[in-house]
């Protein structure tokens, strides 16, 4: 199963996004974080983290069109791979996509966020699941409401949302958040029913 964390504009959750999935897929199976991003910031947070949920994830660094290739075609049969690809390279996030099972697309409310958000969505061939995974959501306000209805409305399915917490984001040199954990647990399983259906 290949799990795509997809953006085109950056700051919007996209590596912490593909980190806590990565965390969860390891959990009870060998799985493989794909960092195809040059600035390599997935990679870094878990080799600096001290968290032992990270002792059973396989990192590969790829980033150039061939060694995303390479590194999709040798995850093995059975076995789970989230990709972080770097934001606004298209051409590196269309190869990515077009390999995917599921594509989770994070997202955060306002600006040009739901614009860019569409327009991965575009990118995705038919026949692959994709959702939205809102990072950073300020969840009582009128826009975070305003929002979801909308995209509920345009039948844009919502994995998950993850709610505005600076611990999430911590970042290499602390251990995952439980409170991220527990938000993206919901992802998670959202994406893992995607990939069955």
């Amino acid at each position: 199963m290949i799990v795509v964390a997809a953006a085109l504009k950056g700051g919007v959750g996209k590596t912490t996004t593909a980190v806590y999935l990565s965390a969860l897929a390891s959990n009870r199976r060998a799985a493989t974080l794909i960092d195809a991003d040059p600035q390599a910031s997935a990679a870094e947070w878990v080799e600096y983290a001290e968290d032992e949920r990270f002792q059973r994830l396989e990192v590969v660094e790829a980033p150039t069109d061939r060694l995303l290739t390479r590194a999709i075609n040798r995850v093995p049969p059975g076995e789970i791979a989230i990709i972080d690809p770097p934001p606004g390279h298209e051409r590196l996030l269309g190869k990515a996509v077009e390999r995917a099972s599921v594509v989770v697309v994070p997202t955060r409310i306002g600006g040009v966020e739901t614009a860019r958000a569409d327009a991965v969505f575009e990118m995705v061939p038919d026949g692959i699941k994709a959702g939205l995974v809102i990072c950073s959501a300020r969840t009582y306000t009128r826009d975070y409401r305003d929002a979801v209805t909308g995209w509920s409305e345009a039948r844009v399915p919502v994995y998950g949302t993850v709610p505005e917490r600076v611990a999430i984001a911590a970042g290499p040199e602390r251990a995952l958040s439980e409170d991220g954990l527990d938000a993206y647990r919901k992802v998670w399983r959202r994406v893992l029913a995607a990939a069955r259906s």
